[in-house]
């Protein structure tokens, strides 16, 4: 048996209001540590009691990995530190998106992380483990790619790993790590149907400027097999309780054989069950989107980002157009699947008249769209082209950096509750302009009698309303700079 492993991640301070969901990445390391011959011990605090560091004192672990994304990255440093403190000898390693795009940063001013894992973390965690095994030399880590760590106080990086070219080669997430039913994801307008999250792919062509998909996971498509993919879902719903499946990859339709062959196996396999995904307005087709319908999707994710074509190629890189927009949505609306059509205001180089044409856009089309994913002011994630922009034009709050204690009050006057992730406000575009917009369209959604209904709805059943009047009442009473 190899050296013992802990992996612990974070409970994030939003979970009161966001559905709690296993970390499908770090379920995939463990699963492959364990393979190897490691011994593995999950501690997810979203839905684990147990103290990860009372663990670490008890499993002496060689390697304590440790996940988490820029929302809750404080509560990872506080985890690390923590672990570090109850059992020094053990080599603290951080990653995630996070960790992998500020990563000088961390190591710089975070003492507690010994190592920082970039992109995807299987192969290098293995070695890792492996290291650990043989002594855990600091000489040798200079031979593992997808490093980052300090020598003698200055941080160095190893050459980047390539991305794992046979995703079916990992099996699927080691789920039984974690207590999956303590999660109860549920599948949205389904009346409590239990749900369970899926990724079939990664990587990602396109590049939009706000994501780091395609730093993270590089810029080629890598699928999984549809047998592989399939074989999954049914151990969701056998072995899982799962009712219903929420697939998270961003580029699930950017490859129609794909699409088609899941389909075409949930038939054969007689599984039955309601799942949603999100989609590409240039991937798919009314012919496409009815054959997913029948197959069971019930629900789509739809990013526009803008009503304004200009934006959309130049300020987002997107790659899709407006009109085919319209068109499907109103497939959607005719084939009865649930839209949820994501608008944001404020890219790099945005003008406030090119806002107001999202909002205008969106008033055209309501009539066709059920539901909105509305945000003023574009989150500034590391990695991203629009944490760049921010950096180069003096956009990035005063003294900001992402291991240092920051509260982003700014989103109360935008109607949302403070986080600790700054958003791009920009010459002509700034506060009081997209708290402007926000009022248009919230004041849009509330001439709709189904949209109050369904918002009510939402917040009591997420147990969530007093926090949401406050976040109201606060932004009434906000006056932008």
């Amino acid at each position: 048996m190899g050296v013992s492993v802990l992996a612990a991640y974070p409970r994030d301070a939003d979970e009161a209001y966001f559905e709690k969901m296993p970390p499908l990445g770090m379920l995939w390391i463990g699963g492959e540590l364990r393979r190897a011959g490691f011994g593995v011990e999950f501690v997810d605090q979203q839905v684990d009691g147990r103290d990860p560091a009372a663990v670490a004192a008890d499993l002496r672990p060689a390697l304590a990995l440790v996940g988490g994304t820029s929302h809750s990255r404080f509560a990872s440093f506080e985890l690390a530190s923590r672990i570090k403190e109850a059992y020094p000898p053990a080599t603290v390693v951080y990653g995630g998106p996070h960790a992998s795009f500020a990563a000088d940063d961390t190591l710089q001013n975070i003492p507690a992380i010994d190592i920082i894992v970039h992109g995807e973390g299987e192969a290098t965690c293995l070695e890792l483990a492996s290291w650990a095994e043989a002594g855990a030399r600091a000489e040798e880590l200079a031979k593992i790619a997808g490093l980052s760590y300090r020598d003698d106080g200055v941080v160095v990086h190893t050459p980047p790993r390539e991305p794992v070219a046979d995703l079916d080669a990992l099996g699927a997430p080691a789920r039984d790590l974690v207590p999956m039913p303590r999660y109860e994801m549920k599948m949205e307008y389904l009346d409590d149907v239990a749900g369970a999250s899926l990724m079939t792919a990664r990587g990602c062509p396109i590049g939009c400027t706000f994501c780091s998909a395609s730093a993270l996971f590089g810029h080629t498509y890598r699928r999984r097999s549809v047998p592989a993919v399939v074989d999954e879902v049914e151990d969701l719903v056998t072995n899982c309780g799962a009712g219903g499946v929420k697939i998270f990859d961003s580029t699930f339709t950017l490859n129609r054989r794909h699409v088609e062959g899941f389909c075409e196996k949930l038939g054969r396999r007689g599984i039955d069950i309601p799942w949603e995904c999100e989609i590409r307005l240039d991937g798919v087709d009314k012919e496409l989107l009815a054959t997913m319908r029948k197959a069971g999707c019930y629900y789509v994710d739809v990013g526009v980002e803008s009503g304004s074509q200009r934006v959309l190629d130049e300020c987002v890189r997107k790659r899709v157009r407006l009109e085919t927009a319209e068109e499907v949505f109103k497939w959607c609306e005719e084939l009865g699947l649930l839209a949820k059509v994501f608008f944001t205001l404020g890219h790099p180089g945005e003008t406030y008249g090119e806002a107001k044409e999202t909002n205008r856009f969106i008033r055209r089309h309501r009539k066709y769209v059920r539901l909105f994913g509305y945000h003023a002011g574009v989150k500034i994630y590391p990695g991203t082209y629009v944490e760049r922009y921010a950096w180069e034009r003096g956009l990035m709050p005063a003294g900001f950096r992402w291991s240092a204690p920051y509260v982003n009050d700014d989103q109360r006057k935008l109607f949302r509750a403070p986080d600790n992730i700054p958003i791009l406000l920009q010459p002509g575009l700034g506060l009081k302009e997209l708290r402007r917009l926000r009022l248009g369209f919230i004041a849009m959604r509330l001439a709709s009698p189904r949209f109050v209904v369904e918002k009510a709805k939402a917040i009591l059943k997420a147990g969530a309303f007093g926090k949401y009047f406050r976040i109201v009442a606060k932004g009434v009473g906000g006056r932008p700079n």
